[in-house]
């Protein structure tokens, strides 16, 4: 009898140690069940757009046709901001010159010198901020921005510029000089760049200009 106790006690105690062992088991499974979640942000962001649309509303092409000394032309370049984003934006005229005899006011005579052949008035709003003579093409090159010299104006969406200037005249030049049936053109080209973020935020029209310049649609390249 006290032997089958024993073996008895013995079975117990091993069922005993398996039942904790089994306990243990599942403690240790409920401790790794940890609480998790995830989510996720999406941030929508719309690309913007930069243009402009250069406009001359007064200008005729058929007037332009065997102008006289001295005669005045309407011409009146704008820019339309027809994007989404603000802009800053610049006009460059580039307008020829020669080497030529003008006549002043009471019909007596210059002396022989360079003379852009078209001369004008630059309206208020915009600021002149470079001037290049280019001997190779006899041109001269007015670069002027919307604003003032220290700083760029912004251009909202949908609105228009006042215009550069409003009219131009071509210079009062002596005859017999060599111009006779040539063609002088005025180019006018417009620029834009976005207002946010350029070359550190500045608004210094020589610095954005820079920026236009080296990276942008320079048409006069």
């Amino acid at each position: 009898m006290t032997k089958m106790n024993k073996n008895g006690n013995k079975r117990k105690f091993k069922a005993a140690l398996l039942a904790f062992a089994m306990i243990a088991v599942m403690m240790v499974g409920s401790i790794s069940a940890y609480f998790t979640d995830g989510d996720t942000a999406t941030n929508t962001f719309t690309v913007g757009k930069i243009s402009l649309d250069l406009q001359e509303p007064n200008w005729d092409e058929e007037k332009a046709t065997d102008i006289t000394p001295n005669q005045t032309l309407k011409k009146d370049p704008q820019i339309l901001n027809d994007g989404i984003n603000d802009e800053f934006v610049f006009l460059e005229v580039i307008v020829p010159y020669e080497n030529v005899i003008v006549a002043n006011e009471d019909g007596t005579r210059k002396p022989a010198a360079d003379t852009e052949l078209y001369y004008y008035t630059v309206n208020s709003g915009w600021a002149e901020i470079a001037t290049i003579k280019d001997a190779a093409t006899k041109t001269v090159t007015h670069l002027y921005v919307y604003g003032t010299a220290d700083k760029c104006t912004a251009l909202k969406k949908d609105v228009t510029t006042p215009t550069l200037f409003d009219t131009v005249t071509f210079a009062n030049i002596v005859e017999d000089q060599g111009l006779e049936e040539a063609t002088l053109d005025i180019v006018v080209n417009a620029y834009g760049i976005q207002t946010s973020d350029v070359n550190g935020g500045t608004t210094d029209p020589d610095m954005i200009w820079a920026v236009i310049d080296n990276q942008g649609p320079s048409l006069s390249k």
